[in-house]
């Protein structure tokens, strides 16, 4: 069941992809923007196609071997006479590696938000904060053959992006050297996300946080 589990989360990351390309698509104006959201559609619907070709081709592979060899079901586990041992039962409980735990967690945040760690990240505002006033943008945007990058931000329930600012040369941990004014906007819960291209215009995965803006 955990290669099922898997391939579920795989296909569920590749399907939202698949979504916000569509979205791109029908909101681009430009013809190159039109292009890269094609190519991002074409790349998820490929993936799509292949995590599902893997999916059916375990089920089948799985069934022939349940059919073929049915002995395989039948396998009777041990049992442990509790009362004929002198000897105490050493329960072997392995404790999780809390590095481990935190490169899983890290994978999962890079996986659902496209933020990458000292590559493409906020830092002023964090996901999930709260916010008032002017707020000085800043984070990092340090990706390989950088060509341009910008920040937008659209209110929780809108589906078009307001630009706030832009720039083309790398930020590592500091100002985007933009200010967002959330006096001029409605409380409520907003979204912030930077969008990268490279220098053959393919655009990265854009890196997406949450944020709620207090009433003045």
């Amino acid at each position: 069941m955990g290669i099922y589990l898997i391939l579920g989360v795989v296909f569920i990351i590749n399907l939202q992809k698949l979504v916000r390309a569509l979205i791109s698509k029908r909101k681009a104006t430009f013809g190159l923007e039109k292009e890269v959201a094609q190519k991002s559609i074409r790349s998820a619907i490929t993936f799509l196609s292949l995590v599902g070709l893997f999916a059916i081709s375990n089920f089948i592979l799985v069934s022939i071997a349940s059919i073929q060899f049915p002995g395989i079901a039948q396998l009777s586990t041990p049992t442990v006479d509790m009362v004929a041992t002198d000897a105490p039962l050493m329960e072997d409980v392995t404790t999780p590696d809390p590095a481990d735990e935190e490169q899983s967690a890290t994978q999962t945040a890079i996986a659902l938000t496209g933020c990458i760690p000292e590559v493409l990240e906020w830092k002023n505002p964090t996901d999930g904060a709260e916010i008032e006033g002017s707020i000085e943008l800043s984070g990092t945007v340090n990706v390989p053959n950088m060509g341009f990058y910008k920040y937008e931000y659209r209110y929780q329930t809108d589906t078009i992006w307001t630009p706030i600012s832009a720039g083309n040369v790398p930020v590592v941990d500091g100002p985007f050297g933009g200010i967002w004014n959330t006096e001029e906007i409605t409380p409520g819960i907003y979204y912030l996300r930077l969008v990268v291209s490279d220098n053959v215009n393919n655009l990265l995965e854009p890196c997406e946080i949450q944020v709620k803006v207090l009433a003045q």
